[in-house]
């Protein structure tokens, strides 16, 4: 009967002893069960009944089973029930294209073209998602637009982007068309900068390319720069008396000699503003003429 007793007593304490501590109780919705990130100490061997399925948030009993042979060959075993929570913490996510795009008056653009892609971290791509705004393409201005998402556990998102709805440049010849085009699609310029070197080669030659004498184009080249047109598009198989030719070697001058104002107008701030600064920069340093009186205005208006 003693050894019985002896017994009963070191399995009493055995079984006092066996227990389990956790330092989390809360899984991320889709994460992975891994009980080193739960548990944060035990004692015995640990068996762990009833794993949460982390997919469905919620509050799952665990058990947690401790086993342990006493000094006497038996095992005890003891059953600690403890509950985890799976939540879920982590909104959907919205990808734009470009934080801010332009539409010209009287245009119209499809708001979700802008949305490169929208989609929970678990759950993959969100297709019911939302785009809203009040932005109306036949008044030129600032609006914003609304991209809202919403998860499978309710969780949900929104992103904005801006719409600036601008004013068409007016075109004053066939010639403005091929220029802002050119600046734009082919060297990079923003709409300021095109506006801003626009409105100079207006007051030069407006808009004609074959024009001038001693001084000559565009940009009405003279002297030494003159020649180095004609040579510039002889190496290049250009026609120096084009927009295109021209254009092409405006290009290399400010990609050299002048590379202080290319790297000032592919920097200016793409406002009204940004295209007076630039037509007066482009004059001031690049054109060199007497004074740069009317071209910030005018650029102001192409701009719109």
């Amino acid at each position: 009967m003693a050894l019985l007793a002896d017994c009963l007593i070191a399995n009493k304490i055995l079984y006092d002893s066996l227990d389990v501590s956790l330092k989390n109780d809360v899984i991320e919705y889709g994460d992975k069960f891994d009980q080193d990130n739960i548990i944060k100490k035990y004692n015995g061997e640990l068996t762990v009944e009833n794993i949460p399925d982390t997919n469905t948030i919620g509050d799952y009993d665990v058990n947690f089973v401790l086993s342990s042979v006493s000094r006497y060959g038996n095992t005890v075993d003891k059953v600690i029930t403890k509950t985890i929570h799976v939540t879920d913490t982590k909104p959907p996510v919205i990808e734009l294209k470009e934080d801010k795009i332009t539409v010209y008056k009287g245009n119209e653009y499809d708001l979700i073209e802008n949305v490169e892609r929208v989609y929970d971290e678990v759950d993959g791509d969100i297709n019911d998602y939302k785009v809203e705004s009040d932005v109306n393409f036949d008044e030129a201005g600032e609006y914003t637009a609304r991209v809202t998402a919403v998860d499978s556990n309710g969780l949900s998102t929104e992103k904005t982007y801006t719409i600036n709805v601008r004013n068409k440049v007016v075109s004053s010849s066939e010639g403005f068309d091929i220029i802002y085009d050119q600046l734009t699609s082919v060297y990079g310029y923003n709409r300021a900068a095109a506006c801003g070197i626009l409105a100079n080669l207006w007051f030069e030659c407006n808009f004609n390319p074959d024009v001038g004498d001693y001084y000559y184009g565009l940009a009405q080249w003279g002297g030494s720069r003159k020649d180095n047109l004609y040579s510039y598009c002889a190496s290049n198989n250009l026609d120096a008396a084009t927009i295109e030719g021209q254009l092409a070697f405006m290009n290399y001058e400010l990609s050299s000699n002048y590379s202080g104002v290319k790297n000032y107008l592919l920097q200016v701030e793409d406002t009204s503003d940004g295209a007076y600064n630039a037509a007066v920069y482009f004059c001031d340093h690049y054109e060199g003429a007497a004074t740069n009186a009317g071209r910030g205005e005018l650029a102001k208006d192409y701009y719109g």
